[in-house]
């Protein structure tokens, strides 16, 4: 294999002159397979109920602009310097998220709901999770991830050209069919009505930006997975601008599927994880057709938690194949075994275990703990350390664009940690 020149990439390269990875066959499977991977629950259910806690169309509008203005930068900056490395994120800082654990626990949870509504048989979140339920869909969700995980990124191309259709369909088919109950109106209203007073407020910004990052999983290791198997061809801003702006739109898609359930049936907008698997069920009862809505909707569910669940899992499993050397299918094998076993402990918070951390489940401590602010900070560090630490010519290479945005993107990347202090100070003053 010919030796590298400064600043040049080859397809099957990588920066250390190392053996060849596989690569994404095109750009539009790279982009499908990111959108996939980081389109989950978050985007479901959390964003709508961030939403509701923070303005309605305030908070819609200042996630918007922070997507825009820092995520696609990130986004960017993650995934070359991925492409650049030829390797996971261990190659690069060494870290994985301890947070697919419990993740797929909740997807199993999410799996069980969507066979429950075929069957025609929902159950409350109690009934559902008696025994040890949650226990065995773990290990359902565990072999079915390896299922495709061992194919490598075929896989993941294949399970992402079937699986992010549906999902887009469902969710988009669900907040047209929505738009029909009673106080629809009311939820449009406040889900674009913009207030000025609650832009000024220094702390919507600061949820914005922290679902921004939560949704594009920057800082996660993902963008940089996902990066690493990038070809020659590829214009990385034009698929970082797709899959942040296909991502957002599941996100305010989502928002009108569940704020006219919210209004029509006084749910607490900020009922998060329990309105989709306590009060949901419920309310499907209660609609015209019900039985089919419920369907679709545990289907949605279960596709934004599979796919983000592979997506996860190959975070984990490309440092594992680069650094131990193993084949695909035993690296698949070791890495689902060893997350699968991460999420046991979770999964025990809800069987007659009862486990617990600090007074509370052990899942709901671990959900606390990896969805705080320590993943925003790793994203703008991260960043800060691509934009800084890799030589800006061969940065510029990876990013495969030419002009002015591309040095932009990567001022942003090194002063961002700047802006994000200045921001947690002017919201402690205020």
């Amino acid at each position: 294999m010919a030796k590298l020149s400064p600043g040049k990439l080859e397809v099957g390269q990588t920066i250390d002159g190392s053996a060849p990875r596989p690569v994404w066959t095109s750009q539009r499977t790279y982009i499908l397979a990111s959108i996939a991977g980081v389109v989950g629950l978050g985007n479901i259910w959390r964003f709508p109920y961030m939403a509701g806690e923070n303005g309605g169309g305030s908070f819609v509008l200042a996630y918007a602009i922070c997507i825009f203005a820092i995520g696609i930068p990130l986004t960017v900056l993650e995934a070359s310097a991925g492409r650049l490395a030829g390797r996971g994120p261990v190659g690069l800082f060494r870290r994985i998220n301890p947070r697919w654990g419990y993740y797929l626990v909740v997807s199993g949870w999410t799996l069980g709901y969507a066979i429950d509504a075929i069957r025609m048989s929902l159950a409350g979140f109690g009934v559902f999770t008696s025994g040890f339920a949650s226990l065995y869909w773990l290990l359902v969700i565990g072999a079915l991830s390896l299922l495709v995980l061992r194919r490598g990124i075929t896989g993941l191309e294949n399970i992402s050209k079937i699986l992010l259709p549906l999902l887009v369909l469902v969710v988009g088919g669900l907040a047209i069919y929505f738009q029909t109950l009673p106080q629809a109106g009311a939820a449009r209203e406040f889900y674009f009505s913009c207030d000025v007073d609650h832009l000024l407020d220094p702390g919507i910004w600061r949820m914005a930006a922290g679902q921004a990052f939560y949704s594009l999983a920057i800082g996660q290791g993902f963008l940089i997975t996902y990066g690493s198997y990038i070809p020659r061809g590829v214009n990385v801003i034009k698929a970082s601008a797709a899959v942040a702006g296909t991502n957002s739109a599941v996100s305010i898609t989502a928002g009108l599927m569940i704020f006219p359930i919210v209004f029509s049936f006084g749910i607490a907008p900020d009922a998060g994880s329990a309105l989709a698997f306590t009060a949901l069920p419920v309310v499907f009862g209660e609609l015209s057709g019900g039985a089919f809505i419920s369907i679709a909707f545990y289907l949605l569910l279960f596709v934004a938690a599979f796919t983000s669940c592979l997506g996860g899992l190959a975070v984990v499993l490309a440092p594992v194949r680069d650094e131990f050397h193993l084949s695909q299918h035993r690296a698949a094998l070791a890495v689902v075994a060893l997350v699968t076993a991460l999420g046991i402990p979770s999964a025990l918070s809800f069987t007659p275990v009862n486990l617990t951390a600090g007074g509370q489940p052990f899942l709901d401590m671990m959900d606390k703990v990896t969805g705080s602010g320590v993943v925003i900070a790793a994203g703008i560090v991260g960043a800060a350390l691509i934009a800084w630490m890799i030589p800006r010519k061969q940065l510029l290479e990876a990013i495969s664009c030419r002009g002015f945005l591309p040095g932009w993107l990567i001022t942003v990347g090194r002063y961002l940690p700047l802006a994000a202090i200045a921001l947690l100070v002017i919201t402690w003053l205020a």
